[in-house]
């Protein structure tokens, strides 16, 4: 009879040693799930505060951070991009408030001043390998940046996928333990029976 019980607490504090393991695993992928959301709104914040220095120093002389300069040259080029597209619609730009207007307007129609200026006549002469190293440098910078937060992403879905096979794993181990213990104990009640 000693035997039967010690088998029986061995299989009690098994069983909830596995139950304990579980639910310890499972707040484990709650916290670290915790911990990514948290870190993505820290990211966001980071971002946000970089746009809101940008904004404050954006017209600064000497910039403080290299970025901001880049940053002005690059928004220069994309303007400078899309007045060769209204250009090539036929559209004109007014002089006075840079409204753009449809190529026939002969006064603008945001501030009333008389549209003369077409865009190809204030902008720099550009060669088209200028205009295909700016469109290069857009794309790369675009790809690069959908490629960081792919890999981003992948990685935390990666590290979801893992805990979740690893409950699993635990959940089945779980399973297969408490079948054994109620296999073990039918072949022990057998093995009273028949003793009697």
């Amino acid at each position: 009879m000693d035997f039967f019980s010690r088998l029986g607490d061995a299989i009690s504090e098994t069983s909830k040693d596995v139950s304990q393991k579980v639910a310890d695993f499972t707040g484990i992928a709650r916290l670290n799930m915790d911990i990514r959301n948290r870190e993505e709104l820290v990211r966001k914040q980071y971002l946000e505060i970089g746009k809101q220095y940008y904004e404050m120093h954006k017209e600064d002389v000497e910039p403080f951070f290299e970025e901001i300069r880049l940053i002005n040259e690059t928004l220069a080029e994309i303007d400078q991009l899309k007045a060769k597209i209204a250009d090539l619609k036929g559209k004109k730009k007014c002089s006075v408030c840079g409204a753009v207007n449809e190529g026939e307007a002969a006064y603008c129609s945001k501030c009333g001043a008389k549209c003369e200026s077409i865009f190809a006549d204030d902008m720099p002469e550009q060669t088209e390998d200028d205009i295909q190293e700016v469109k290069e440098d857009i794309v790369e910078e675009v790809d690069i940046q959908e490629v960081k937060e792919e890999l981003v992403e992948e990685d935390n879905i990666q590290e979801v996928k893992k805990e979740l096979v690893e409950q699993e794993n635990i959940q089945d181990a779980k399973e297969d333990f408490t079948k054994e213990v109620e296999e073990d104990i039918v072949i022990v009640d057998l093995e009273k029976k028949t003793e009697e």
